[in-house]
């Protein structure tokens, strides 16, 4: 504590060094009577019960009237100095330590003072200037006591405060942050939502095209039959064949866009991935080869796989379809299959463009494309992902500005 503190502190309670020196005359005095005063305090700590608790245990007994001992015989002090308000403090601080609430030291301070005060009464009868000088020194002493004792109460509950303090401003910060967080989590749920209502109505919308294109279709495939049996000419004939095998396409690609608008559940059989992988590429080798994309295949053994052939081959149609309008230019596709533990491990790798960073994240969203306007309707990858997790494997992707995309996907064996 500076000096100066204690310089003022003194001051405005107005004790003074006369005031300190009579005090210190009458140590012996507290001296003799330590032990008397000392068994009166104790027996008054004794008819409440928070402070009887807290004597429960006889080695805090002991130790709690020692100290009452001492600080009795301490009101007749050698000096009043930093030291000594220190000392004070400390008390406050043991008081705080030990559970002690300020209404029962404050109330140990004005108990002190009436014991005491009798004391002095019967030591100094004969000097009636020197007693009222004593008293009037001694009340100003235990006021000082209790005013650092409160200091070290206030200044403990102080911390404790600032500390509950930087507690809430860091749960308020968490809670910040998680409100944020499930507020973006309901954002996204939403457009989720609003995308599964776009996916229904969608689906409605190609069920029916398909239905209105499939009628056309037959029509035209049975007359296309009717004119192959009737013409002779064999160019004709060629010509006709292509019109039939080209219907045939057509109704395939309805019949696929039923089943995407008519999910159906899947139908599981031990099935082997790299026939089904050979078979995928070879309905997009036109196109790959037009594009001027080369194949590179790397499939180990494997084991069978239970899983639904269709519902794959159209999840590896996704992946290979992307992976070539990545490429329009040209480049690699690399497919690869090998054993990764319990699962089986499909990678599907372009030399493209690749995705910006900020886009990776999205790519599993409905809608989200990067290709341009007309160009992708952003299902294709919700597509897959919902094929892959409906066979309890999983997929993920890796891409990086100007070298190309690589998916992953593992399905267990």
């Amino acid at each position: 504590m500076p000096k100066a503190d204690l310089e003022e502190r003194l001051a405005f309670l107005a004790i003074t060094e006369d005031d300190r020196r009579l005090l210190a005359g009458l140590r012996p005095l507290f001296e003799r009577n330590a032990d008397r005063l000392v068994t009166a305090f104790y027996r008054h700590l004794l008819s409440f019960e928070p402070t009887r608790e807290l004597l429960a245990d006889p080695a805090v007994k002991d130790r709690l009237l020692g100290k009452q001992r001492e600080y009795l015989v301490s009101l007749a002090p050698a000096a009043i100095d930093e030291a000594y308000l220190e000392d004070r403090r400390r008390i406050g601080r043991t008081h705080e330590r030990v559970g002690l609430e300020p209404r029962w030291y404050l109330g140990a301070y004005s108990l002190y003072l009436s014991l005491l005060r009798p004391l002095l009464q019967d030591e100094l009868a004969s000097d009636p200037a020197r007693l009222e000088r004593a008293t009037s020194a001694l009340q100003k002493l235990v006021i000082l006591d209790s005013q650092l004792a409160m200091e070290a109460y206030i200044e403990r509950r102080g911390r404790e405060l600032e500390y509950l303090n930087r507690e809430l401003a860091s749960m308020s910060r968490a809670l910040e942050r998680e409100y944020e967080e499930q507020g973006e989590a309901l954002r996204t749920t939403a457009r989720r939502a609003r995308a599964a209502e776009d996916l229904v109505s969608v689906a409605t919308l190609v069920a029916g095209l398909a239905h209105e294109i499939g009628t056309p279709m037959s029509v035209i495939q049975g007359h296309a039959e009717l004119l192959e049996s009737a013409v002779s000419d064999e160019r004709a004939r060629q010509r006709l064949h292509t019109i039939r095998a080209q219907i045939d396409r057509i109704s395939n690609l309805m019949q696929t866009l039923l089943n995407l608008a008519r999910p159906r559940p899947p139908v599981r059989t031990a099935l082997s991935l790299a026939p089904l992988l050979d078979d995928t590429l070879a309905f997009v080798a036109e196109k790959l080869a037009r594009r001027g994309i080369r194949v590179e295949r790397a499939f180990a053994d494997v084991p069978q796989i239970q899983a639904d052939g269709e519902k794959l081959q159209q999840l590896f149609l996704n992946l290979f379809l992307n992976a070539a309008d990545a490429m329009p230019q040209g480049g690699t596709l690399r497919v690869a299959l090998r054993p990764d533990g319990d699962a089986v491990e499909i990678r599907v790798a372009d030399t493209g463009g690749g995705i910006a960073k900020q886009d990776l994240a999205r790519v599993f969203e409905p809608f989200f494309s990067t290709k341009s306007a007309g160009e992708g309707s952003g299902l294709g990858l919700v597509v897959a992902q919902s094929i892959v997790h409906d066979h309890g494997g999983e997929i993920d992707v890796e891409s990086e500005p100007g070298r190309g995309t690589e998916f992953r996907i593992k399905l267990p064996a």
